[in-house]
């Protein structure tokens, strides 16, 4: 892993704990509905640091509602909140090139965003839950 990796994974590993902090119940230990909170600070830190990340949206297409936010930064995936799916639970942190993450339906995005107001809007439009919706600031 190059040293811009390494330094994205220690932002993501710092994002996961503010993340398992503020998860409640059942919920921190998967912190499953808490993606787009997490990958919204994860954004916000990256941006900070000079990173150029994407905030990208899984939208399961069976039925539609059920969705996975997570960003791209160097042609890599990096989601703090894989630990929900059966296949990554035992990995807080996850960065794998973009060709590998392929292999995961729930990486195979549908939306693109570059900023955490653009994701914020499309999840008012869509009427996600108010607790899963990216913070503000």
């Amino acid at each position: 892993m190059n040293h811009a990796l390494q330094e994205v994974e220690a932002i993501a590993t710092d994002i996961r704990f503010w993340t398992e902090g503020r998860a409640t119940g059942k919920d921190s230990e998967d912190l499953n509905g808490w993606c787009a909170v997490a990958s919204g600070q994860l954004f916000r830190e990256l941006v900070k640091e000079g990173y150029k990340p994407e905030i990208h949206v899984y939208v399961c297409p069976h039925d539609g509602q059920s969705s996975h936010v997570y960003l791209v930064v160097e042609d890599h995936v990096v989601d703090v909140t894989a630990t929900q799916f059966k296949q990554l639970k035992d990995r807080p942190v996850v960065i794998m090139h973009q060709r590998e993450a392929e292999a995961y339906d729930f990486y195979n995005s549908e939306h693109v965003f570059h900023s955490v107001e653009d994701l914020r809007s499309y999840q008012r439009r869509h009427r996600w839950p108010s607790a899963q919706v990216a913070y503000a600031k």
